[in-house]
């Protein structure tokens, strides 16, 4: 994970504008309302905060946890140009979280609302424990998001993809999410440069007494 403390300067310049089209998507899939308490994992440099500041307001919390310092640095700068005060950062490998540190950061008693995670799975080492571990975070009914990158074809190109961002795009990172949520959906996007596709899934962690159903858009 050390690499993204190298590619940090160069990150937001390199993928900025070629994934806010399905940042947009997969923050609308989420639902947000004013209030919200949000955890955006792995969120880098920040690049999702604004899309989420739009719809929680001054009301919501959002907490982004990154594993590089050098990521998170640029995060803090764009709160800071922003002026936000209900931005929370944590230095943290994600199998790491529970309540108690999301308390100690925020200074109160933490629900989370709402889970996103961008680009991340095809990252995370342990990429399975770190869905579970964050999963159990999510309060009953509250909605979670995954936004990455797939490919399952072993050529060049996924090689390519896969050293730059020392990632595994071959990953159904899909499938824990669609067999532990309600109201599940789910979008997939051809990037036209490439035989890539964006996966977008999210669904609502089952109320209790509540049985899961899945459906597929």
């Amino acid at each position: 994970m050390k690499w993204y403390d190298v590619i940090a300067p160069i990150y937001d310049g390199a993928i900025r504008s070629l994934y806010l089209p399905y940042r947009q998507k997969a923050i609308q899939s989420l639902r947000l309302q004013p209030g919200h308490t949000v955890l955006d994992l792995g969120c880098g440099s920040g690049l999702n905060f604004e899309l989420i500041m739009e719809s929680i307001g001054a009301q919501g919390t959002l907490i982004g946890v990154d594993f590089s310092a050098k990521m998170l640095e640029r995060a803090q700068k764009t709160v800071d140009h922003h002026g936000w005060k209900n931005v929370y950062l944590l230095q943290k490998d994600v199998r790491q979280l529970n309540i108690q540190s999301l308390n100690s950061l925020t200074g109160r008693s933490v629900q989370v609302d709402r889970i996103l995670c961008t680009l991340g799975l095809s990252v995370f080492p342990a990429w399975q424990d770190v869905f579970e571990k964050s999963f159990d975070l999510l309060a009953s009914d509250g909605r979670y998001c995954v936004m990455d990158l797939f490919n399952q074809n072993n050529i060049f190109q996924t090689r390519l993809v896969n050293f730059l961002a020392n990632s595994e795009i071959s990953r159904r990172i899909w499938e824990p999410l669609q067999e532990r949520c309600d109201d599940y959906s789910e979008e997939r996007h051809p990037l036209t440069h490439s035989s890539d596709v964006v996966v977008i899934a999210s669904g609502n962690n089952p109320q209790k007494g509540k049985s899961t159903l899945n459906n597929v858009n």
